[in-house]
């Protein structure tokens, strides 16, 4: 304890500026417990081992010790829906945020909040956390974000675990340079061990890397022409929903490209993941992370009332799909959904060729679609090939995989990759589907969407066949 304690006392001060020593306390608790991922123990790294390895190590627990109290506030989000949760404590803080509007620092009063509402979730040892939440969410720039959460508990506490989440980014960050600068780990191999970290990604389709992001607003990330958002928390999600409703809310014609795997998808087989594309930005891929979060990642709801169950059912919410019959499957008998405004892409397809006199028999899979797709260079194209291949080989039997990897948690980078690619070129597919088949087939092709997600109503599984249906 007495060889850890200064170690946590100066990483605590110098990440979280940190005053607490009930907090410092339970920090060096929390390190001198901890177990790393190859089975050592803090004390295994203590002197005579390099001091940078040691303290690249207490930071590492760092890490996990943020994620355990951004997990614990997480699971606080549904519960948070309800009108009663917390309600006292926020109509307090309005009325004294109401008298302090009168004086010169109502900021003062806002910070004073965050940290007692911290404090009271968490215990007394978060207090390091409570400082620094209260000092960004208090401050001029999210001062306003802050304030208008204050109506509803649950904004108030997405926002507290999205701030936790970038805290243990910017630690693992942080962790990876030191064990590089110190030798004791390749860049690549720590951040394999630091993956689960973080939420956001961008992927380089001419090498095939995955990077890692401490936020969205990184320059690097933001110009990406490839990024992912992993969605594993109530925090993200919530953030979410609110963009799907303002972009909603704004143009009022929103297009998402979905797509979702799991364990052999359809009634009988767990769904684990839902990717999806938005029309404002047909770059970034949200992946859903279904299997983490269970059914209420359907059921959360902005004030609003936008949930993904409202996004997946609403009519006037187009879904680009390609071949919804597995999915709706899935969907409909293990969450209770029943999605509307299908376009599906294999029948846009299917248009496309009957609209040139072809005729047409079979359907054709995403991967024929996407090779011979001619928005998409030659390198793309590779890649989509590439990435089709490595993830199949993880999960598909016949390939040497496991359907259980969906459940596996970190999700594997490729499946990450893979996942997200499906869906990253969907809205690509869908404006020159659109352009060729024209006006005449648009409506057809949504009627046949529709049609084929009610394949979901035969009594018993049937597997979908490979005939192009009439529409």
């Amino acid at each position: 304890y007495q060889q850890i304690q200064p170690v946590a006392h100066q990483i605590l001060q110098v990440f979280l500026e940190n005053q607490s020593e009930d907090s410092t306390h339970a920090f060096t608790l929390f390190v001198m417990q901890f177990r790393f991922g190859d089975d050592t123990l803090i004390s295994n790294w203590l002197p005579p081992h390099s001091e940078l390895v040691m303290k690249g190590r207490v930071l590492e627990a760092l890490a996990h010790w943020i994620c355990s109290k951004a997990k614990e506030l997480d699971t606080m989000v549904p519960m948070a829906q309800s009108v009663s949760y917390m309600a006292s404590s926020f109509q307090n803080c309005r009325r004294q945020l109401e008298q302090a509007s009168y004086q010169s620092d109502p900021s003062g009063v806002l910070a004073e909040f965050i940290y007692t509402i911290v404090v009271q979730l968490l215990g007394q040892e978060s207090a390091c956390f409570a400082n620094a939440l209260a000092g960004g969410l208090a401050g001029m720039e999210a001062q306003k974000e802050t304030l208008i959460s204050l109506e509803w508990p649950a904004m108030l506490l997405s926002m507290l675990v999205r701030r936790l989440e970038d805290m243990q980014a910017k630690v693992s960050k942080v962790v990876m340079e030191m064990y590089n600068d110190a030798s004791f780990m390749s860049y690549e191999d720590s951040k394999s061990l630091l993956m689960q970290f973080f939420r956001y990604y961008t992927v380089q389709t001419t090498s095939g890397t995955l990077e890692v992001h401490e936020s969205c607003l990184d320059p690097v990330f933001q110009e990406s022409p490839f990024r992912v958002a992993l969605i594993d928390s109530f925090g993200c999600l919530m953030s979410l929903l609110i963009h799907l409703e303002n972009v909603s809310s704004r143009s009022g014609n929103l297009v998402l490209g979905v797509d979702f795997e799991g364990v052999k998808l359809c009634r009988h087989g767990e769904l684990c993941l839902v990717q999806m594309t938005c029309s404002d930005d047909p770059c970034l891929v949200y992946v859903l992370d279904v299997y983490a979060l269970g059914a209420r990642a359907f059921s959360l709801a902005t004030p609003n009332g936008m949930s993904m169950k409202r996004v997946l059912e609403e009519q006037s919410i187009r879904k680009v799909w390609f071949d919804p019959r597995n999915d709706v499957d899935a969907l409909y008998h293990q969450f209770g959904i029943m999605p509307e405004g299908i376009f599906d892409l294999q029948l846009a397809e299917v248009a496309d060729r009957r609209n040139r006199g072809l005729h047409v028999s079979y359907v054709q899979g995403l991967q024929k679609c996407l090779s011979q797709c001619r928005a998409l260079d030659s390198e793309q194209k590779v890649f989509a090939d590439k990435i089709n291949t490595l993830g199949k080989q993880l999960f598909e039997p016949n390939n040497g995989g496991d359907y259980q990897i969906f459940r596996r948690r970190p999700l594997h980078p490729v499946i990450l990759v893979y996942s997200a690619h499906d869906s990253r070129y969907m809205l690509l597919l869908y404006q020159q589907y659109l352009t060729a088949i024209g006006r005449d087939w648009e409506p057809r092709v949504l009627a046949g969407g529709d049609q084929r997600a009610r394949w979901c109503f035969h009594l018993d599984y049937v597997v979908p066949s490979s005939e192009a249906p009439d529409f």
